[in-house]
């Protein structure tokens, strides 16, 4: 065999491998990162550490995530009774019958053995749950001001060893190595004046993070209600049995979505609305740890694309936000909610263009019950739009990125987000422009019998409505016949391996050059071709069809495959074909998804608020980011410097420098972190609270506390942004009140507050407004 024919072979067995392993994308907002051969490799804890009985189940009394809890030790600790409350915000994620997750409690402490060397300390394998902010603040303030909870999680990025103790660990890439959460006094101090907020509904969500959930943008608030109330408010909208059996009318705004919100019930009191999973949440832990069955629930995958020009083909759009709008109460006289969300290209490697505007929503629920537990099949209308839209590029998606390194401290994403793209509503025949045509979609439901998406207005299945190439949303392009053939179907394995071997294989070398592009040149023709003889398109897309199957059942026989071709050439090159197993091999081990990142929860403060608490307030640039073990190598942390350009409030000097240190960062192949606690990059341009503690500087509002100051490219002029949702909240809060301060100067009656603001903001409005709220706190505390 020649060399020339053995390396696409070679090659193409490789990939094979690969694709095998590679998990597909998803809704809501797992961690996890792509590896140097574009492999996802997803971050969640593996069966091993569930399962310690090695029984194969998860509900021995041994089994699952170890959490101990600082108990006595006078006001330090928790009461029993609040440790309960506590793990029952775990429970409630054990509770989802189609996952196999589960947390159990060690022997609480007394002596609070793992503060006194910081909160921080990479030291063992648990969750350790402490009450005390007290103790966290003597230590250094590892807990952010402005924080119920704060949850730390280490994990590896790849294979390494790590030492605690006297013992030497081997550790796989992605593995997780120490969880310590911090649940601020300020928590247990509301819930004894306030049902706002509980221990449990703190826990819920610090429960989700530690599994490997990030927080979900998807929201369904009450906007009357959250004005008059002054907190998020939602509505229960969906009925859901519990692990009991019962069933309970609760909201569909994820768990994960990190900040406050309520329920405001009958009797006026107000519910923490973290307590329960709403129909996202239960998707997500199903999608992460997947019991045996699991046919509740049916999967979308389809893709975005920008409309067409007249000479200019469509393209694939990142970051288009996708939701499911669901009728989740049966009833054609209510509106439909958003039940499930996520972002094109989310889980796509960036040197996979053709993918950036492939999504899949995975998790949808087949059969609902209304309130009077009447069953019913649910229809879906489904959305495409900008999130956030802004004048120029730069919005809060970066946020909820959580594979192109949006998580990873001092990591850029680099994948890019497209913007200026019109807001579609699915419909047949043609899609309709406009987020308030979300009811007027073509509603789709999943046909039990057919086993097929199905529209209920026409009976047809959704592969035959978006056939010959047609996108969900935008317009084909028929420029590739491979894109008019896997068009509506579920095709994932097939074309990414093709790709990938026009990319590393047939474009590195001369005569491979010359056939891609006499492919290209061709594809015009052959495309259109298809789309003119449906015969034709039909046996191109069985041929698909069975091609993927081939490739998603393809264990066996890459086995087989290898087996034979060793047996063939296994005289002549017998060392090669090791070689070639051991990639194999690799490849294979690479599919151990392991380990958690981290949350909290913010108190309701707003910006104005943090400008009072805070003693330093600085406009600057990020000048030095450095990460570094330190404590003998058990604690990672990241000092930060920050060039002051205006001086909101404080004593610190224009063009001086304010340093401070965060108890996270990433060194080598191992990273602390916490996505409350914000990340910084080198030259970046910030706005910054900061509370001058007995060690230094801390962030106050974490990550809701820190605002990047962006460039419009066409006038030059500077805006705030935030970078997450809490923050994007306080930030429109904010512009009301400078609306309201402007209206008055001039003589007109304030708007509305429900009438809608965008959270960006001139930089120079906002300094001068930050400035005021300064000026007048310092005047009433004269007077006082």
């Amino acid at each position: 065999m020649s060399k020339t024919i053995r390396t696409p072979l070679r090659a193409a067995l490789l990939a094979l491998a690969v694709m095998i392993t590679l998990p597909d994308a998803h809704a809501f907002y797992p961690f996890g990162f792509f590896n140097e051969s574009g492999e996802l490799i997803i971050i969640k804890w593996p069966l091993d550490v569930l399962d310690v009985d090695g029984d194969g189940d998860v509900s021995g009394d041994g089994d699952g995530i170890p959490l101990t809890f600082e108990s006595g030790n006078g006001d330090d600790g928790f009461t029993s009774v609040e440790v309960d409350k506590l793990f029952a915000g775990y429970e409630e994620w054990e509770h989802v019958a189609s996952a196999y997750i589960a947390f159990r409690t060690t022997q609480n402490i007394v002596d609070p053995v793992e503060i006194e060397s910081g909160l921080d300390t990479i030291d063992a394998f648990n969750v350790v749950v402490f009450e005390s902010e007290d103790d966290i603040t003597e230590q250094g303030g590892s807990v952010t001001n402005g924080a119920l909870a704060v949850t730390l999680v280490a994990n590896t990025f790849e294979d390494t060893f790590v030492t605690i103790g006297d013992t030497t660990f081997p550790m796989a890439g992605g593995q997780i190595l120490d969880v310590d959460t911090v649940v601020g006094a300020i928590a247990r101090e509301i819930e004894n004046t306030s049902d706002e907020v509980t221990l449990q509904g703190v826990t819920t969500v610090a429960a989700g993070t530690t599994i490997g959930l990030g927080y979900s943008p998807l929201a369904n608030l009450d906007e009357n209600a959250s004005e008059q109330e002054g907190v998020s408010v939602e509505d229960r909208v969906v009925s859901i049995r519990g692990f009991n059996g019962n069933l309970s009318l609760r909201g569909v705004t994820p768990t994960m979505r990190n900040d406050l919100l309520v329920y405001l019930e009958e009797n006026s009191s107000l519910t923490d609305s973290h307590q329960d999973l709403a129909p996202d949440d239960i998707a997500a832990i199903t999608f992460m740890y997947p019991r045996s069955s699991i046919d509740i629930f049916f999967d979308l995958e389809q893709r975005a694309r920008t409309q067409a020009k007249d000479g200019f083909a469509s393209e694939p759009i990142a970051g288009a936000w996708i939701r499911a709008w669901c009728d989740a109460d049966n009833d054609p006289g209510t509106a439909r909610v958003p039940m499930f969300d996520t972002f094109t290209g989310l889980y796509e490697w960036e040197q996979n263009t053709d993918f950036r505007g492939h999504f899949q929503l995975k998790g949808m629920l087949k059969q609902l019950e209304t309130s009077e537990e009447v069953s019913f099949t649910p229809t879906y209308t489904f959305s495409s739009s900008e999130f956030l839209p802004d004048i120029f590029p730069g919005d809060e998606r970066t946020a909820y990125d959580t594979t192109h390194g949006g998580f990873q401290l001092g990591t850029s994403t680099g994948f890019g987000f497209d913007t200026l793209f019109p807001a579609e509503v699915f419909a047949e025949g043609e899609n309709l422009l406009g987020m308030q045509n979300v009811n007027q979609g073509t509603p789709l439901y999943f046909d039990l019998g057919r086993r097929k998406i199905v529209s209920e207005v026409s009976g047809k299945t959704l592969d035959v409505l978006l056939a010959a190439g047609r996108p969900m949303f935008g317009d084909q392009n028929a420029v590739c016949p491979l894109n008019v053939v896997v068009a509506g179907l579920e095709t994932v394995q097939g074309p990414t391996m093709l790709r990938g071997l026009r990319d590393k294989v047939l474009l590195n070398t001369a005569a491979g050059t010359a056939l891609v592009d006499a492919y290209y040149r061709s594809s015009p023709v052959m495309a259109q071709y298809l789309l003119d003889h449906q015969y034709a398109l039909a046996g191109a897309r069985l041929l698909a069809r069975a091609a993927e199957w081939t490739i998603t059942h393809a264990e066996w026989l890459l086995g087989f495959v290898t087996m034979l071709l060793c047996g063939i050439l296994g005289r002549r090159y017998y060392r090669r074909a090791g070689s070639a197993a051991a990639l194999v091999a690799f490849a294979g081990a690479a599919a151990f998804l392991t380990a958690a990142p981290a949350h909290a929860l913010l108190t309701p403060y707003d910006i104005s608020d943090y400008v009072c608490l805070s003693t330093d307030v600085i406009h600057g640039k990020v000048t030095s980011v450095e990460s570094y073990w330190t404590d003998n190598n058990t604690r990672i942390v990241t000092d930060v410097t920050v060039t002051v350009a205006t001086v909101i409030k404080g004593d610190q000097n224009k063009n001086g420098q304010v340093h401070f240190q965060l108890p996270t960062g990433r060194v080598g192949a191992i990273q602390r972190f916490s996505p409350d606690i914000p990340s910084f990059d080198r030259g970046e341009e910030v706005i910054l609270f900061l509370k001058c503690q007995e060690r230094g500087f801390a962030l106050m509002g974490g990550i809701a506390g820190k605002y990047v100051v962006k460039h419009d490219p066409r006038t030059g002029k500077k805006y705030v942004l935030p970078q997450s949702i809490p923050g994007k909240e306080r930030l429109e809060k904010e512009v009301r009140k400078m609306n309201a301060v402007a209206a008055v100067e001039k003589g007109d009656t304030p708007a509305a507050k429900s009438e809608p603001v965008r959270a960006i903001v001139p930089l120079e409005e906002f300094i001068a407004h930050l400035q005021r709220v300064e000026r007048e706190r310092s005047a009433q505390e004269k007077q006082t």
